[in-house]
């Protein structure tokens, strides 16, 4: 274009022509950007090992990891929100299918390390794994792996008869408890028939992409083909490691698909039990395969990198820590949400934020291994599934201990009115009406107000069943207490929807419609044995987690420990003492939960409503579960701090090339001086280190 003098430059630099010179960053971009459809592994052929040589092209799309792992931690954290972790058993149907997710992600990172090029060939199955995530997360609403096998029908049949107390018709009971009933058994088969479907195409996905890399492999010129004397004219396929995969991958993809068509539309408790085996026994021959295909004995093994499997594994850490942090944030709102926020409460906080730092911090001064080893890095590897259960089970019993204190001390406002009413009933004798004056303490008028409750019209309410058992004949003396735990079950329910914890366990549920929907003149739903009953079960319901929370957490230090011994031996004393100091207060954690051996439902509360004397049970409902471990971990930190100060002596810091020059140009008589005593002092250090060395030996 020519420009004509005396007009401005079209603005934003419309007509101005690429130059390389001028926007070098701009020119890497445009250059970075011609994405090729498919590009080969290698030109290169097998070294002396027998290992496939394969240009390294992971670096360039790093950005496609970050989205699979934000997929990946989506999926399970779906289930989180779907699934509430406080029994045993819970845990273990979280961690089966966390089982499923972390596979899906750690394969196709074995792969993407090994194989992966910039080209959109490889985008494609980003885009379509992409979707396996989202398919995985659609099918986690209720997940129970327990579901077929777990014999639940003494539970749900007196759920149900419970339920039907509280409609008080059939008519109406009947119909709507088919319809649950109906969809209580019609999700957990779409979940497990969905789940086994999105498996298999996961693993079909896998299988093309090393089929693809196979090709390209036979490809590579001058390949070596080696053969047994013994077997002139035996067929060897050439790179055995690559066949070993897709083999693996192709009896993972047969067995999810006979899951799927194992399950059907009516399983029976045996297809139950076979599903458990076609899930996660391919797994373990997918595992072995990795293990087989390095091992050295096929040719054509590619190695792994350490290097970018750590950082994909630190990156998983941290957004898997952010969605732990999410959960333990909404527990600091029911906190401040709560009428008892005070000090206390504070304290409790304070405890959440400094373990989350502290799981933090010694995660990452954990040093990093030397050792390239490739048994070491996949066995690293693949061990860390154990690591981020521990980390993922013990963020969750965090949150859930915060709730379970929270719930504690919401309890507390409508046992302590129990207490005090019974007590003025018992004083003033039976038949006399109860007013705000018998209180001597405006505290329960108080908290009955920041729920939403008036004291006046409660005590007016069971005023009215007073005077009602008054002219009875002959008189009903257990009338009046009988009304006052029907009207302290309606102040637990209201403080359960106040802390947004009102239960999801359906025993419990019924157990609470039928006391509420029941008149204090039915004596069999409404008594001091079923009241007592809820009132411990919303307890247990919540406080559960307690029980295995120090577990978990001693798993945590445990695993990290064992993690840092396999990734590469210890490299010095110091090394040694950080991780048998995880492994010895990890196993220290785990010992506290002994305190839940002689725990019962019994020892949760008194005969007159105060909590008991059961050590697990006081901790979780008095919100003392967290300082301990709170402190527990910060020794541990301590601990390795002071060896890493310790150490530092035996490390001095290198002179940089500053330094050098800046001494080399001192005067002429100095100079030499310095370097004479320099080449003394290092072989003095020599001669020492080697004879601690040789003192260590012995």
């Amino acid at each position: 274009m020519t420009s004509i003098k005396g007009l401005k430059r079209p603005p934003l630099g419309f007509s101005r022509l690429p130059s390389s010179t001028d926007h070098p960053k701009l020119a890497e971009h445009r250059r970075s950007s011609d994405v090729p459809i498919s590009k080969p592994l290698s030109h290169q052929s097998l070294d002396a090992n027998g290992e496939f040589q394969v240009d390294n092209d992971s670096k360039a799309v790093r950005y496609s990891d970050l989205l699979l792992e934000i997929a990946m931690t989506t999926a399970f954290a779906s289930l989180t929100e779907g699934t509430h972790i406080f029994e045993a058993w819970n845990v273990a149907s979280y961690l089966s299918f966390f089982a499923l997710v972390w596979w899906i992600w750690a394969s196709q990172v074995a792969y993407n390390v090994r194989f992966r090029r910039a080209d959109w060939m490889h985008r494609l199955f980003v885009f379509l794994q992409f979707f396996v995530f989202c398919g995985l997360a659609a099918f986690t609403r209720d997940f129970d792996i327990t579901d077929g096998i777990k014999d639940d029908s003494q539970k749900e049949n007196q759920a149900d008869t419970l339920e039907r107390q509280s409609f008080q018709d059939d008519q109406v009971a009947i119909p709507l408890m088919k319809a649950q009933k109906y969809r209580d058994n019609l999700l957990p088969k779409l979940n497990f028939r969905g789940i086994s479907i999105v498996m298999a195409l996961s693993r079909l996905l896998l299988l093309i992409q090393y089929s693809v890399a196979y090709y390209y492999a036979l490809r590579v010129k001058d390949t070596p083909h080696v053969t047994n004397s013994g077997t002139k004219n035996r067929w060897h396929p050439r790179y055995p490691a690559f066949i070993v995969h897709m083999l693996s991958l192709l009896f993972s993809v047969i067995c999810f698909f006979v899951s799927y068509a194992v399950i059907g539309d009516n399983p029976k408790g045996d297809n139950q039990v076979a599903k458990l085996v076609l899930w996660y026994f391919p797994l373990f021959v997918e595992v072995a395969a990795h293990f087989v295909a390095i091992s050295g004995r096929y040719k054509g093994w590619v190695g792994y990198s350490s290097e970018l499997i750590s950082e994909r594994s630190a990156t998983v850490f941290v957004i898997i820590l952010g969605g732990g942090l999410d959960n333990i944030t909404n527990g600091f709102q029911r906190i401040v949400g709560n009428i008892s926020f005070g000090w206390r409460s504070l304290g409790v906080i304070f405890c959440g934020v400094l373990i989350f730092l502290l799981l933090f911090a010694l995660h990452f001064n954990t040093p990093k291994a030397e050792s390239s080893k490739r048994m070491r890095v996949l066995g690293a590897f693949f061990f860390q599934f154990f690591y981020l259960s521990a980390v993922i089970v013990n963020l969750e019993a965090i949150a859930a201990m915060l709730q379970a204190g929270t719930i504690g001390d919401g309890l507390d406002i409508p046992l302590q009115f129990l207490r005090e009413t019974a007590s003025i009933m018992e004083l003033k004798g039976f038949g006399r009406f109860l007013n705000e004056s018998d209180y001597s303490s405006p505290t329960v008028s108080k908290q009955l107000e920041k729920q939403g409750l008036e004291l006046g019209v409660m005590l007016s309410s069971i005023n009215f069943w007073i005077d009602n058992a008054t002219n009875q004949n002959p008189p009903d003396f257990n009338l009046p207490y009988n009304s006052l735990l029907w009207y302290d079950e309606v102040i637990i329910e209201v403080v359960l929807q106040n802390l947004d914890s009102y239960p999801d366990d359906d025993l419990l549920v019924a157990k609470m419609d039928a006391f509420y929907y029941s008149s204090p003149l039915n004596y069999t739903s409404v008594n001091n044995e079923t009241f007592d009953d809820i009132i411990r079960s919303v307890i247990i319901e919540n406080a559960t987690p307690a029980l295995w929370f120090y577990g978990s957490g001693g798993a945590l230090l445990l695993t990290l420990g064992v993690l840092c011994l396999i990734s590469q031996r210890p490299r010095d004393k110091f090394e040694w003492g950080q991780i048998l100091s995880r492994i010895l207060f990890g196993s220290f954690i785990i010992i506290l939960s002994s305190l839940d051996l002689h725990s019962s439902r019994n020892n949760i509360l008194t005969d007159d409503f105060h909590y008991g004397d059961s050590k697990i049970w006081y901790l979780a409902t008095h919100s003392l579960v967290l300082p301990p471990y709170a402190v527990a971990l910060l020794i541990e930190h301590i601990i390795e701090l002071i060896l890493l100060k310790v150490a530092r002596r035996f490390y001095p810091r290198q002179p940089t090339a500053s330094t050098s020059s800046a001494e080399s140009e001192t005067s002429p008589l100095v100079g030499p001086t310095r370097n004479v005593d320099g080449n003394f002092a290092n072989f003095i250090n020599d001669v020492d280190f080697e004879k601690r060395d040789a003192d260590v030996e012995a």
